[in-house]
């Protein structure tokens, strides 16, 4: 197995910064890193050096996560309900014609339209 870094180190605290970040981020792994010039390798590698210092703090200690660990919380998405229409108020002729107004009509159109669908008799 490969060396085991430290995460209290400077360049450890900064990983995790840019660890953070890239969650943040909601892109892909790769393309943080070539937007970042970080080599997606490297971001991988940092990852589990953060992964596996939580898994040994949580053998150790069960309740706390260690000082300078990386923790990832899943937040639950709340979709809001549908959106509200504004009421559109609707005028029913004695033809049968359905005239529906929407919210800021000209009057003086809406008016036009009626004086033509009103019956003369």
């Amino acid at each position: 197995m490969g060396r085991v870094a430290s995460t209290k180190t400077a360049r450890a605290r900064q990983m995790g910064r840019v660890l953070a970040r890239w969650e943040r981020s909601g892109l892909t792994l790769t393309e943080f890193g070539r937007r970042q010039g970080i080599a997606p390798s490297t971001l991988t590698w940092w990852r589990q050096v953060f992964r596996r210092a939580g898994e040994r703090a949580q053998g150790a200690a069960a309740s706390a996560p260690p000082r300078n660990a990386v923790v990832f919380t899943e937040v639950p998405c709340v979709a809001p309900g549908p959106p509200k229409a504004p009421a559109i108020p609707e005028i029913v002729m004695r033809s049968g014609h359905v005239i529906r107004v929407p919210a800021g009509a000209d009057t003086d159109t809406l008016q036009r339209v009626l004086d033509i669908l009103q019956p003369t008799c």
